[in-house]
């Protein structure tokens, strides 16, 4: 999955990038910013990719801003190797296992007024109760039930992003092998409104579309996890894991 460049904020009024970059020869790794088997990002070329993103020279960049561009161009890097695919079997166990195996989890629901409700309802699905049947008596958001009960799928980048949304942080704890969880639903000034029975969706039940996003998304974790990469210690190291440029520590 090729990453496509896009224009990067800038944070601090400007010389960050002057100032990560100075003493680039003392470097190890033979000096580079970053490197991907025999693919090298020296200090001049990410200065130079940072310029064209419209990044002044004179100005400081935030770290987070330089470690987004590295990781851009790790990410461009290991797109561009030659890879066998992930094949459907590995696909399939990767995703069943969870978001941080798998990258991706897709879930249903079903909204109720009441913890205590949540609790019932999910203990009737534990016990072998029809899903569709339960969205029908009990679901009050008609969106969801217009949709199956289907929520978007998450994906560990989303999760990232949503740290105060608490049904997130929640479905995010589901697999196969744990895959029924309740949350509270908080309205945008943080009172409760609601409880949702929040379901995990196996990758056999997956429809086409979904499935074919969600081992994407494990091929290009595999990709990563299997990838020659270097980072120099001044600018972070790279999490296989997220597919990113971290700070250390």
């Amino acid at each position: 999955m090729r990453r496509v460049n896009r224009r990067l904020p800038l944070v601090l009024s400007v010389a960050a990038v002057a100032a990560l970059t100075a003493g680039c020869s003392t470097f190890s790794d033979n000096g580079n910013v970053a490197r991907v088997g025999d693919a090298t990002l020296t200090s001049d070329d990410l200065q130079a990719q940072l310029t064209e993103l419209g990044a002044p020279s004179d100005q400081l960049l935030s770290a987070e801003v330089v470690r987004a561009q590295i990781t851009a161009w790790i990410q461009d890097q290991v797109a561009a190797d030659d890879w066998a695919g992930i094949d459907a079997d590995e696909a399939a166990a990767r995703y069943d296992a969870g978001i941080e195996s798998g990258g991706a989890i897709c879930i249903s629901g079903i909204v109720v007024e009441t913890e205590d409700t949540a609790d019932r309802v999910a203990d009737e699905l534990v016990a072998g109760a029809d899903f569709a049947e339960l969205l029908a008596a009990e679901n009050l958001d008609p969106s969801l039930g217009n949709a199956g009960g289907d929520i978007e799928c998450i994906t560990g980048d989303q999760q990232t992003q949503a740290v105060d949304v608490e049904f997130v942080q929640v479905a995010a704890g589901l697999s196969a092998d744990d895959p029924i969880a309740v949350s509270p639903l908080f309205d945008t000034e943080g009172n409760e409104f609601a409880w949702v029975v929040l379901v995990f969706r196996p990758f056999a039940e997956l429809a086409p579309t979904d499935a074919d996003a969600v081992t994407a998304t494990i091929d290009a974790t595999a990709r990563l996890a299997d990838a020659d990469v270097f980072v120099d210690p001044r600018y972070g190291t790279f999490d296989a894991a997220t597919g990113r440029v971290v700070a250390l520590g």
